[in-house]
């Protein structure tokens, strides 16, 4: 790992509005197709399948009262619907650290959302230090596939509550033999626990099966939670600024209850820049060329948070602004071509385009036309930067965030590729609330 990265990782972040689980709260194991057991499984919490109907195994394992088994009711079919919302506000939550290819093993992070463009791996030990705040939400957007090996463990320290942990996985997840987990587990197919692992959360798995081996899953129950506005952040893109020219912009929230305190959650601003917790103002006078990524998160006087992400360039003395348009990309589908091309103007052709972050998969930037192309293959949503440097060495960029949604094929008869839009288009109108608090 780059020390780019390292450094990203140990900074101290405050707690992310969390997604509701609804009625899904309830239930330590809840399938869309079925619930198979082998060995004696110890369930704290609810157990439910829909739309499915196949709970097999039960006995030999054991519900642990009052908690009980619902088998494609009224109760199960509710959960899974408070369910897919929880998956899809998730994968809407903006990645602000990409771990993309990295083994979680090892690793000692900080409260914060981090993303696999493809699939996550843990061999060893994950810890994940809350900093003294009990509220504290670590999210895991996974493209793909989640796997632990052998007697690995998740272990949450310093305060913090596996309630708050969220893995939203893009297919399917399996934690090895022996594994100890910590987090709510929320996969698009299926979840497998091998023989012995076991799991302080909740395995939910919308479409396919939960398939346990003498498992013990316990449930934690938070307080209620704090119903939550929609908080914002205006402008959603800052001007670039230039050596020895004073710098003058300011972040500005609404739709929660004032007054507001600002801060950056990760990242950092432009040496020797600041930013006024009380007025979201950023002022100073740049010292330093560069491109400076960073998080900006608002937080209102009950508690209620909102962060965007930026990027501020800093070019030579002399060099013009340069700008790239659009300042929004447009969502795409898996398995569906994407082509959208990022322009750039304000300074001396021809321009080469650079990428901070990574594209969905399955997507690639060309760097002499700022084209971005090619089929997405994992949905969820994917934060990064592009730059543009004209003849002259100097620089633009612009932060985007792109959401790819997935479509499920198991199960689900083969859409045309104008059915698959359609989807996506209805799909993109649900409104997604936030909770603080634990889930």
């Amino acid at each position: 790992m780059n020390l780019a990265v390292a450094a990203l990782l140990v900074v101290a972040a405050p707690a992310w509005a969390q997604t509701s689980l609804g009625t899904a709260a309830g239930f330590g194991i809840l399938a869309g197709s079925a619930v198979t057991n082998s060995g004696a499984s110890v369930i704290g919490g609810n157990l439910g399948v829909s739309p499915g109907t196949a709970v097999t195994g039960f006995p030999p394992g054991v519900v642990t009262p009052p908690s009980t088994i619902h088998s494609a009711d009224a109760v199960a079919a509710q959960a899974q619907v408070d369910l897919t919302t929880a998956y899809d506000a998730l994968a809407a939550t903006p990645t602000l650290v990409d771990l993309t290819g990295t083994d979680l093993g090892g690793l000692t992070l900080g409260p914060g959302v981090y993303g696999f463009s493809t699939s996550a791996q843990l061999t060893g030990t994950l810890t994940l230090d809350a900093q003294g705040n009990p509220d504290a939400v670590f999210i895991f957007k996974i493209g793909s596939t989640l796997t632990t090996a052998t007697g690995s463990s998740v272990v949450v320290i310093n305060g913090g509550s596996s309630c708050n942990v969220f893995w939203q996985v893009g297919s399917s997840a399996t934690l090895g033999t022996t594994t100890t987990f910590a987090g709510n587990i929320l996969a698009l197919t299926s979840i497998t626990l091998n023989t012995g692992a076991s799991l302080s959360g909740r395995a939910l798995a919308r479409n396919g099966a939960v398939t346990l081996a003498g498992n013990a899953v316990s449930v934690c129950v938070p307080p209620g939670p704090i119903l939550c506005p929609v908080i914002t952040l205006t402008p959603t893109t800052l001007p670039n600024g230039a050596i020895g020219t004073p710098y003058s912009a300011t972040v500005t929230a609404s739709g929660g209850t004032a007054p507001y305190t600002y801060a950056v959650s990760l990242g950092s601003l432009p040496p020797p820049l600041a930013l006024d917790s009380a007025t979201g103002a950023i002022t100073g006078t740049p010292t330093t060329v560069g491109t400076y990524s960073f998080a900006i998160t608002a937080t209102d006087a009950n508690g209620c948070l909102a962060t965007q992400l930026y990027s501020i360039v800093i070019a030579a003395a002399g060099c013009p602004p340069i700008t790239l348009s659009p300042l929004v990309l447009p969502s795409g589908v898996v398995g569906i071509p994407y082509n959208q091309t990022v322009t750039a103007s304000g300074g001396v052709a021809p321009y080469t385009y650079s990428l901070s972050g990574a594209l969905p998969t399955g997507l690639s930037l060309n760097p002499a036309t700022g084209a971005i192309t090619g089929s997405p293959t994992a949905n969820g949503s994917f934060s990064f930067v592009i730059t543009a440097t004209d003849a002259n060495q100097c620089p633009g960029s612009q932060a985007y965030t792109m959401t790819i949604s997935g479509i499920v094929s198991e199960g689900i008869p083969t859409l045309s590729a104008w059915g698959l839009v359609l989807l996506a288009v209805l799909t993109g109108v649900v409104s997604v609330h936030f909770l603080r608090g634990r889930a």
